[in-house]
């Protein structure tokens, strides 16, 4: 039966999605230098086709700024043709991860990575789109852009003679301006309106009210007229590696942030519980989708999502009446759009790409740890100077060094009580066979005119090899003390270990012919 209140609210909040989407999915195909039927067909699909079928029935998915800067690099690699190919390939790979139940793997992934590469990402964003913004063109890498900024900059304010530069650099900081201050106002009812598109109708209309000659969005009087379709001679190249690794990149990019939004999601709302794999298969089937149609990369994008639950949405159907909006929208009034100011859009991501580099986040990672904290930085620095994929291979093998470091070291604190004349000597975390040389060096550091206590209280795991050596250095030690006559003792906390290690066959150790030696473990 259907519920009419849960409707009403679904409906309502449909239409806040609808209205945050459409220049978010514009501004996107723009960025990746693209028609803007590419991203308003991947948010139709988004909408409606991974709606329906989603693991999550509040998130919403559609074309996502995270992942301009690798669909403008596989342009510019292989060419837009191979793009919708690797999209659909992309699809085919999230399907396949589903009904392997990997979806929880790509939540396995370090913060810091993923902070490191949504600061990166953000920053790019920002470069480039602040030089759309101003009506002139992006360069193709970071330096450049960077280099770039202060002749851009000069155009934009000087001279003042009212060029194309000046007019676009108006109407971009217009519309930061009214993002800014909308999202401060106190008006609860008011603020349920998207800031993003307050800002761009605005904008739109200071635009065309002055008669600013500045480049706007161009579309036809019928917008499925530029429809793309990927060509069925483009299959024959789906095992080439280049396309193979660009859609395993895509995937793995693609499928953490939707997860993690999912997760975020989860967090926000009591209505919302993620089936992870159902979820990575819906978004395969909304990619694969979208790649023959010649859509963009579809990701479950947190901005739509909190818009969708912070209008007070119940269903999924909220989700999917937005895709039924977009369609509408574009199949009906597509003339609207051309009234629409580039540089308005641009300035949407440039404000997005601020927000992107997570300050809090930041030092929420170097408060927890500085190890965390360089991977963050390194993973940052190499997408902004090589690309996506090498940055997060970066982060990558970042993470596996110090995770490789943090299993071959081995701490032993020491404690010394003078009255007894005793070291503690406390072992830490993991201790493997892998580690034994570095434990065998740690205990025969310990000196010899001391007494001695090893315990195992912060031990987390030990195997058979470790417990071998420790069994036959006690023996030792003791057999030193003895045919030396010290009035020293050993002890080590086998109780301790049995606790930390119990599947070890303890039975097997006997004591010894002495009969001070290590207590039997029956």
């Amino acid at each position: 039966m259907i519920n009419i209140d849960s409707l009403k609210k679904d409906f309502l909040a449909s239409v806040i999605v609808f209205l945050v989407a459409m220049p978010l999915a514009i501004g996107i195909s723009i960025a990746c230098g693209l028609p803007i039927y590419c991203g308003i067909i991947s948010g139709i699909i988004g909408g409606i086709i991974v709606g329906a079928f989603s693991g999550n029935s509040l998130q919403v998915s559609g074309p996502a700024a995270g992942l301009i800067l690798i669909v403008v690099d596989i342009i510019h690699t292989l060419g837009i043709e191979k793009l919708f190919l690797i999209i659909f390939v992309v699809g085919l790979m999230q399907i396949l991860f589903g009904f392997l139940s990997l979806g929880k793997w790509f939540r396995a992934i370090s913060p810091a990575i993923i902070q490191g590469m949504l600061a990166g990402i953000g920053i790019s964003i920002f470069l480039s789109q602040f030089h759309i913004m101003l009506d002139s063109k992006p360069q193709n890498t970071f330096i450049a852009n960077i280099l770039d900024l202060g002749r851009v900059i000069y155009h934009s304010v000087l001279p003042m003679n009212g060029s194309a530069h000046h007019l676009a650099a108006m109407v971009g900081l217009l519309t930061i301006c009214i993002i800014v201050v909308w999202d401060l106002l106190p008006f609860k009812k008011l603020k349920a309106v998207p800031s993003a598109l307050v800002a761009v109708i605005i904008a739109s209309l200071f635009a065309n009210f002055m008669h600013f000659d500045i480049n706007y969005i161009q579309v036809g009087q019928n917008f499925w007229s530029e429809a793309i379709f990927i060509k069925p001679s483009l299959f024959a190249h789906i095992l080439d590696l280049k396309v193979l690794i660009s859609a395993l990149v895509i995937t793995f990019i693609a499928s953490a942030e939707t997860l993690l939004t999912s997760t975020a999601i989860d967090k926000m709302s009591s209505k919302s519980k993620t089936d992870y794999d159902k979820e990575i298969i819906a978004q395969g089937v909304g990619n694969a989708l979208s790649g023959v149609v010649g859509g963009l990369p579809i990701t479950g994008v947190i901005v739509r999502s909190a818009a969708n639950i912070n209008a007070d949405a119940q269903t999924r159907m909220s989700t999917i009446l937005h895709g039924l909006w977009i369609l509408l929208f574009v199949s009906f009034f597509p003339a609207i759009l051309n009234y629409i100011p580039i540089s308005s859009l641009a300035a949407i991501l440039v404000y997005t790409g601020y927000k992107l580099v997570d300050i809090q986040a930041a030092k929420h990672i170097l408060k927890l740890s500085k190890g965390e904290f360089a991977i963050y930085i390194i993973t940052l620095v190499a997408i902004l100077f090589t690309n996506l994929f090498e940055g997060i291979l970066a982060g990558f093998f970042c993470a596996l060094i110090k995770s490789a470091y943090k299993v071959l070291k081995v701490d032993i604190d020491t404690e010394y009580d003078e009255q007894t004349n005793t070291i503690t000597a406390k072992i830490h975390g993991n201790i493997t066979f892998i580690q034994l040389p570095t434990l065998i060096e740690a205990l025969e550091r310990l000196p010899k005119d001391k007494n001695i206590t090893l315990c195992a209280e912060r031990l987390h795991y030990i195997d058979h090899a470790c417990i071998d050596f420790i069994k036959e250095w006690e023996k030792g030690r003791r057999a030193e003390i003895t045919t030396k006559g010290m009035p020293y003792d050993v002890h080590v906390a086998w109780e301790q270990m049995k606790e930390t290690y119990p599947s070890f066959k303890w039975c097997h150790f006997h004591k010894s012919h002495d009969e001070n030696d290590t207590p039997s473990m029956h």
